[in-house]
């Protein structure tokens, strides 16, 4: 109750919905708020993919949504503030024409392969936000019950259709920056319009609602915006020109690239 007075008191309405577009306006409005209150020198503003996952790019619902955004952003700008905006994923459609989710329930097709019991798929995506992507994401670690099979199963996997890419423990840590001693035995990531689930009975459909998928977690949802509000100075250019960014880089670039920030 108390949090919600505050938040009332600061930001002017209750904090809405988790399940809602508006709860990534409200974490704007909220850090808007501090600003003009002189409360804060820096700031991460975190917002939610719920809009990203219900309605593509293009339609009125999405195009709203970023108009929204774009307000808030300008707002902090004419505040003084540099902006950076990034995103942790993409998002791509993950159905066919009849708007069925193309799902690889990938515990299951390895169970009818090498037995009940033989491996167990981790699906990362899973969190409280299940009427986001109903954990349903297109990439998952799996462990082999019996480690002679390990070499079996990556080569079954890499059969299914929808598979994009499949990487025994070591080869995945090295080739994807991973710690190896906390990896599955093999990974597996799927086509850019496919996911992979775990068991069917484990993966609770309904909670999509009527929108068709849309989810992440693949080599498609790599690339990402990456915005300054202000230009570059010469150094900070030069390593963009040379060098791969990475969505954390964010924040190097927004404390130290900026023109007029110490290089």
């Amino acid at each position: 109750m108390r949090l919600n007075f505050l938040s009332v008191a600061m930001v002017g309405r209750p904090a809405p919905d988790m399940y809602s577009g508006d709860l990534s306006l409200y974490v704007l409005d909220a850090g808007l708020a501090l600003l003009r209150a002189g409360n804060t020198q820096l700031q991460y503003l975190s917002l939610s993919d719920y809009v990203q996952h219900k309605h593509a790019p293009g339609t009125p619902e999405s195009d709203a949504f970023l108009r929204a955004i774009d307000d808030r952003l300008s707002e902090f700008v004419k505040l003084g503030a540099v902006v950076g905006c990034v995103a942790d994923h993409g998002m791509s459609h993950k159905s066919g024409a009849d708007g069925k989710a193309n799902i690889i329930f990938l515990q299951d097709l390895l169970e009818e392969e090498f037995g009940a019991g033989s491996a167990r798929v981790i699906c990362p995506i899973t969190d409280p936000f299940v009427r986001h992507h109903g954990a349903l994401g297109s990439f998952v670690r799996v462990y082999s019950k019996d480690s002679a099979k390990v070499e079996a199963m990556v080569a079954f996997t890499r059969s299914i259709p929808g598979m994009q890419t499949v990487l025994a423990r070591q080869e995945a840590a090295s080739l994807l920056e991973l710690p190896e001693d906390r990896e599955g035995d093999f990974l597996a990531v799927c086509e850019h319009d496919h996911v992979i689930g775990s068991r069917s009975d484990e993966h609770d459909l309904s909670n999509l609602g009527e929108h068709p998928l849309r989810s992440h977690g693949g080599f498609s949802e790599q690339p990402v915006p990456f915005i300054v509000s202000e230009p570059l100075n010469a150094a900070y250019m030069g390593k963009a020109k040379a060098t791969r960014l990475r969505n954390f880089d964010i924040f190097d670039y927004v404390l130290n690239g900026a023109q007029g920030q110490a290089a």
